[in-house]
């Protein structure tokens, strides 16, 4: 997925657990009075992704409920199955529907959240240095930081009769 999201070899992933996003996603919602929904996107055929929206609308006609409506953000098509993605959604059950919005900011501490971030592994050794450098002396960052070694050769098994 390099390849696809990082095409300048700039790219930067950034990992926690479903554990601590849920939990400041949760705490976050909670101390607004606001909705939460979190877990994995299921990824369907596009005949089962439009049977299952067409029972969410269905649903939806019959009493709107923001809840019911959020369940049509977990949903994506086969060919996106290798992203294998996880999602957190906040909402605010309340909002005036007809007011267009740009979201909602979470604040979160990244020393708390952030477990590890890891570097394009094509990206120049010059990049590296100065991204590990920035994040780990600027920044503080507690956490692992190093380039992806998914291209790098594997080493060589020397074998003895």
């Amino acid at each position: 997925m390099w390849r696809i999201y990082s095409p300048t070899h700039m790219g930067v992933r950034i990992s926690t657990s479903t554990k601590k996003l849920s939990l400041a996603v949760k705490a976050y919602a909670s101390q607004l009075g606001y909705g939460w929904k979190a877990g994995p996107v299921s990824y369907l055929s596009q005949r089962d992704i439009k049977i299952e929206i067409r029972k969410i609308a269905d649903s939806l006609e019959e009493e709107f409920d923001l809840s019911t409506a959020v369940k049509i953000l977990y949903m994506k098509r086969e060919a996106f199955e290798h992203e294998s993605e996880w999602r957190a959604t906040i909402y605010c059950p309340d909002a005036d529907r007809s007011v267009d919005r740009e979201g909602i900011s979470v604040a979160v501490n990244p020393h708390k959240i952030i477990d590890s971030i890891l570097l394009d592994p094509r990206a120049p050794q010059e990049l590296v240095d100065a991204f590990t450098f920035y994040f780990k002396e600027k920044l503080k960052f507690k956490g692992r930081v190093e380039r992806s070694v998914l291209y790098k050769s594997p080493t060589r098994i020397q074998l003895v009769d």
